[in-house]
């Protein structure tokens, strides 16, 4: 395993200045996060043609995109036009993530339903949106990843797993986000092996009850257990750091990446005392 950083961490920065606090933190290799239209707007994949993704890899001054996590709208809008602007972003994605030789793109299921009677419905108006999407990144060699989140359409093991199951595409998989599953009483350790072969990128944070603003190794995540059951998995590829604390300066969110990457490197032994 290997350790990356999600540029969500530095969301509030313009990308070429978050890419230099990375390269200053000894980072090589980022999750690139393009969430619209505000929250971490790095990068507008839509906008994207051979000679902008050759501008984007000159912004990125060497660091390697392993994946990338991406969100316009919800797939399960009751307007079809929007599940189409959001499919029309991924498919964007897609493309540039190829161009940049990323392992895959990592999506949100959609909008959380009122009831559960209604999670069906929803999740069903998701897949087949998603599923037209998927034959795209079956083709490209990038495969769509569908994560786990608080207040989404997917936020438990079981609700990700009957997304899956809708969708039915074998290459579809599934990103563990720590904290995400913590934060709601879940234990992330135990949702990895339950999912094994369908673990296909790990967003790595800490949490408290109903908080995911927590730096690793001041919340609840056992993230030595997390590191042994990636290994029994045999998951050999990054996990993306997100030390999303909230507010605060530049150098104290940097703080918080150092302490937070220790404790990680540590726990999974990727680093000696």
């Amino acid at each position: 395993m290997k350790l990356a950083a999600s540029t969500l961490i530095f969301r509030r920065l313009p990308l070429r200045q978050a890419v230099d606090r990375f390269l200053a933190l000894r980072f090589d290799t980022i999750d690139l996060c393009c969430l619209f239209p505000s929250y971490c707007p790095h990068y507008d994949p839509t906008a994207a043609d051979l000679g902008r993704v050759t501008i984007l890899e000159d912004l990125l001054a060497g660091l390697r995109v392993s994946t990338m996590t991406v969100h316009l709208a919800a797939w399960n809008s009751t307007d079809r036009a929007i599940r189409t602007v959001q499919a029309e972003f991924v498919a964007g994605s897609l493309r540039v993530a190829k161009a940049l030789g990323a392992y895959a793109v990592t999506i949100l299921g959609g909008s959380k339903p009122r009831t559960e009677t209604d999670w069906d419905k929803s999740a069903a108006a998701a897949a087949e949106i998603i599923r037209p999407v998927v034959k795209m990144a079956d083709a490209l060699g990038v495969p769509l990843s569908v994560k786990m989140q608080l207040n989404t359409l997917v936020e438990t093991v079981e609700q990700a797993e009957r997304l899956l199951d809708l969708i039915k595409c074998p290459t579809v998989a599934v990103t563990v986000d720590t904290g995400q599953l913590a934060a709601q009483g879940a234990d992330p350790a135990a949702a990895i092996e339950r999912l094994g072969p369908r673990v296909r990128h790990v967003h790595l944070r800490d949490a408290k009850p109903g908080n995911i603003m927590v730096t690793p190794g001041d919340g609840l995540v056992d993230f030595a257990a997390v590191g042994r059951v990636l290994t029994k998995i045999g998951y050999d590829r990054h996990c993306a750091l997100e030390t999303e604390t909230g507010a605060g300066t530049v150098p104290e969110i940097e703080e918080n990446v150092k302490r937070g990457r220790a404790h990680v490197e540590q726990a999974f032994g990727l680093k000696k005392d």
